[in-house]
């Protein structure tokens, strides 16, 4: 008879017999220990840094819109106008010297007859010479073909300047100044007003405007390529 408690007869005895070793472990052993989290800590975001700006010392400028511009501006102030106006306006006492030629006109031809070099024509020399002072000033006053005058006014202080020196002594004894300085100097400014023109306080400027903004619309055109 075959014994009841044997293992291999009984079905159920391998089952009860193999233990579940991994489930008796989880059954005895403690608790896990719950894991906590750090405490948050504040940080405190980055300053707010501006992007570098280029130093402007080290860019180069020029031939940009901005530079074109900006030298225009300084090379057209309105002071520099006033100058010019100022320039011209300064003409003016010619006209007296001018009216004083007119009531001495004889010894004016006189003074030219002896002179070597403008005795040949001296009623002529005399007459232009006389006209441009009483005109060439007025002319340059309001801005009326600055240029030209300008360019008349040169030649009729040089006309006078070789006139006096021609006919006394170089130096004036009295001052110890150049005898032909007042000429000298009105065909200085003369001159001047030629290379510089009246300026945009002028006649010529506003009988010019329209031409002169067409004129820079070509050249505009042209320079970028239109």
């Amino acid at each position: 008879m075959a014994d009841p408690h044997t293992p291999v007869d009984d079905p159920d005895a391998e089952r009860t017999q193999v233990l579940d070793t991994q489930a008796v472990r989880d059954q005895w052993a403690p608790p896990p220990t719950p894991v906590q989290a750090p405490p948050y800590a504040y940080t405190p975001a980055p300053a707010y840094a501006p992007a570098p700006q280029p130093d402007l010392a080290r860019v180069d400028h020029r031939g940009s819109l901005a530079w074109d511009l900006e030298v225009a501006r300084r090379n057209n102030r309105p002071s520099t106008d006033v100058g010019l106006l100022l320039l011209r306006l300064f003409s003016l006492p010619l006209v007296l010297r001018g009216v004083h030629h007119v009531a001495t006109y004889p010894q004016l031809v006189d003074s030219l007859r002896g002179h070597a070099l403008l005795g040949q024509a001296p009623e002529v020399i005399g007459t232009l010479v006389v006209a441009g002072e009483l005109v060439l000033p007025v002319l340059l006053a309001v801005g009326l073909a600055t240029r030209l005058a300008g360019a008349a006014q040169a030649v009729v202080g040089a006309t006078l300047l070789v006139a006096g020196i021609g006919a006394g002594p170089l130096l004036d004894p009295a001052t110890g100044a150049l005898a032909g300085e007042v000429p000298l100097l009105y065909a200085a400014l003369g001159l001047a007003l030629l290379f510089t023109g009246p300026g945009r306080i002028s006649l010529d400027r506003a009988l010019t405007s329209a031409g002169q903004e067409r004129r820079v619309e070509k050249r505009v055109a042209r320079r970028l390529g239109e």
